[in-house]
């Protein structure tokens, strides 16, 4: 309760908040598809998908940007395209993958006392700087 208010904004406005952040967070829901290609098995990876699309049109600047999710390996790939083929002239993004281990039962207890925390990028110069290297 001591963070509301001073850190942590709730808000449906996308564009001031995201030109205002050093790092955006995309964290959605990523169900199995119910239809299509790969129904019943694959990752649904349409609200990321909608998700890097309003980060683009949103940012003004050159942006990290994290996918922060339970998805499938080379996702982090497919949001740096939809981000640079929506991006607004001379705006770059690193993207950053930080994936969640979850387990169902114990989620909750592995979001706050996790036994293992990775985040990776692009092996370039300005990827290592993103990351903290």
């Amino acid at each position: 309760m001591e963070c509301r208010g001073k850190n942590l904004f709730f808000t449906t406005d996308c564009v001031t908040p995201v030109n205002q952040a050093d790092i955006v967070f995309i964290a959605v829901n990523t169900p199995t598809k119910y239809q299509g290609l790969g129904a019943g098995r694959a990752a649904d990876l349409s609200m990321a998908q909608a998700a890097a699309r309003s980060v683009a049109r949103a940012c003004s600047r050159d942006t990290i940007v994290v996918e922060k999710s339970t998805v499938p390996v080379k996702t982090a790939e497919a949001i740096e395209a939809i981000l640079t083929a929506n991006a607004q002239p001379g705006v770059s993004f690193q993207v950053l993958s930080n994936p969640e281990f979850l387990a169902e039962g114990t989620a909750i207890d592995d979001l706050s006392d996790p036994d293992r925390v990775l985040v990776g990028g692009r092996q370039s110069s300005a990827g290592l700087q993103a990351i903290g290297k």
